[in-house]
Parts: C-alpha cells; sequence; structure tokens
C-alpha cells in the first residue's frame, strides 16, 4: 500500500471501534514506543481521550475502512504542541507517519502554534526519518530519558497542505 491509497481525516468520539481495533493489531512494542510505559491493551477510556483531546484533535489515516494511523495533538501552553504518532505493525515504514505529522504540523501552524514537540525513545529512528521527510525544521533534546523532538513550524503554513 502507498499513501497515495491512505486518507487522513479528523477522529470524533463515533471512531472509538476503529481506534481500539488499530490499538490490539499493534504489537506490545509499538504500544509502548507510542505510550512511554508497558500497555497490554488500550482502554476505552484511554482511546476517548486519543481521539478527543483537551483542547486538541486527533487525526486518523484510513486505508479502506480500516484506520491504520493514528496521531493525537494536545496543547502545551498558546504557542507549543505535543503531538503523538502510532502506526500499525504491517503498515510502517511506508510513509503514514510523516503524512499524519505533515497534517498535524499543516493544522497546528493554522491554529497559530509554533512549535510541535514529540517525545520518544532515544532510539526511535523512524520518529527522526519522518520529521525529516516532512522537512520541518528541529532540534533534538534530552527529556528525562526520552528524545524530545522540537519541530518549528514557523514555514508550515507556506510549505504544507491543509489535510484533507
Amino acid at each position: 500500500m502507498t499513501t497515495s491509497l491512505v486518507r487522513t481525516r479528523y477522529g470524533t468520539a463515533e471512531d472509538l471501534a476503529l481506534v481500539t481495533a488499530l490499538h490490539e493489531r499493534c504489537a506490545p512494542e509499538a504500544l509502548r514506543r507510542r505510550f512511554h510505559a508497558p500497555l497490554p491493551r488500550v482502554p476505552d477510556r484511554l482511546a476517548r481521550r486519543l481521539l478527543e483531546p483537551e483542547m486538541g484533535w486527533s487525526l486518523l489515516a484510513e486505508h479502506g475502512d480500516h484506520v491504520v494511523g493514528m496521531a493525537c495533538a494536545g496543547p502545551l501552553s498558546t504557542s507549543d504542541l505535543e503531538v503523538g504518532i502510532l502506526v500499525e505493525d504491517a503498515e510502517q515504514g511506508r510513509g503514514i507517519g510523516a503524512r499524519l505529522l505533515r497534517d498535524v504540523a499543516t493544522e497546528a501552524a493554522r491554529r497559530g502554534y509554533r512549535t510541535l514537540l514529540c517525545l520518544t525513545q532515544p532510539d526511535n529512528d523512524a520518529a527522526l526519518a519522518a520529521v525529516r521527510r516532512v522537512g520541518l525544521p528541529h532540534t533534538t533534546t534530552d527529556e528525562e530519558g526520552l528524545m524530545g523532538i522540537v519541530m518549528s513550524l514557523r514555514t508550515a503554513t507556506e510549505a504544507l497542505p491543509l489535510p484533507a
């Protein structure tokens, strides 16, 4: 599958079953990378919060009737936004994470945010590759054992198309 066959859209509470199924198709290691802790399953309460984060939004990557990826964005301040991305194991390495990141960055810039923060494990080369693929200027920081990828959105509105 190529990303041309994937569409992104905003997530809503009606997507709970699709998002729960996405998480169930992910290996424990993928969930640990996303949530920074062992999580054998994602309870419905957490899935609801990911779909409709307070003062934030979620984007879903769909292929046919399946959600194959999800981004969750929540404000840290009036200018900074944190983003977390999960792509189903079988679909990793196909540009879906970068597509979700690009769409979050576009919407964040449109909403007036200036930076995106993604916290991940220091060895998560795929996260850095997605940031590079999107072309956002970035720096990395050490955040108590996690790598913080801080991305600038100053030029994102000109460089990136709006999400579908």
